[in-house]
């Protein structure tokens, strides 16, 4: 057999545009098979990988629950702590029940300018506790080097030397033992450090008088006031004495 039996060519134009138009057509029944059989093996290959694996919110989600979990513990085992075993004239609790927030107070030191004063602080725990330290400020006004008007503290355990190891107590020891012994070589406040070193003499003068302007206990807040009451009941009393006319003296009888 010849090879142009075997393979027959089509004789016309004619012929030959037909055979093409027929291998188009059946390009065209071909494809769209194809098409959707990727696509319906595409949608089983995201099917199976979705039922195997968990969503992206869902890995999301379980990423911080362990170390908050941690966290959590820590603060609870803190505060139970702090409740049963308070620093020496320290104190804390929860802030409306909010185990991230804390608020403290610490007693100003015997023999201190701060003596007799009663100084609050507010506490912030990070979500990384302990291995972030917690942020601590005072909300009561103190007249200190290490202290500047917004309450932040310049205290090195709330910094580069904080650890895991530290916990709130220690820090609330830490504040207490600062406000006995401040540190102006290290100071927030350079104009109150300067007059530490400088004039000894006015800046206690000025603590103190701080001390018991913002820093008053409650029973010495509550004695000021029965003081300043009594002195306003006398103030209205001598007023009042002041405005009455006085009495008329009866006249002589004529003789």
């Amino acid at each position: 057999m010849s090879s142009e039996q075997s393979n027959p060519q089509p004789e016309t134009e004619t012929e030959r545009e037909a055979e093409a138009e027929g291998s188009h057509e059946l390009a065209a029944e071909v494809e769209p098979e194809v098409t959707a059989l990727e696509a319906l093996s595409i949608a089983s290959l995201a099917s199976s990988e979705e039922e195997g694996a968990p969503s992206t919110s869902q890995c999301r989600a379980a990423v911080p629950t362990a170390p908050l979990t941690g966290c959590v513990v820590r603060i609870k085992r803190e505060l139970q702590d702090v409740r049963k075993h308070p620093p020496p004239n320290c104190s804390a609790e929860m802030y409306h029940d909010d185990l991230f927030r804390w608020t403290a107070g610490v007693n100003g030191p015997a023999g201190s300018v701060y003596e007799g004063g009663h100084f609050r602080l507010d506490i912030r725990f990070p979500t990384a506790y302990p291995f972030r330290p917690p942020r601590i400020r005072f909300t009561t006004r103190i007249y200190h080097c290490n202290v500047d008007s917004r309450g932040a503290i310049c205290l090195d355990v709330l910094g580069e030397r904080w650890s895991p190891v530290m916990n709130v107590a220690k820090v609330l020891l830490s504040i207490y033992v600062l406000m006995s012994e401040c540190n102006p070589d290290d100071p927030l406040v350079m104009c109150i450090a300067d007059q530490y070193k400088t004039n000894r003499k006015e800046h206690d003068k000025i603590a103190r008088h701080w001390t018991k302007l913002f820093a008053m206990t409650k029973s010495e807040d509550k004695d000021k006031e029965k003081v300043q009451e009594q002195g306003q009941e006398q103030s209205m009393e001598q007023s009042q004495d002041q405005n009455q006319e006085p009495s008329p003296v009866p006249s002589q009888p004529e003789n």
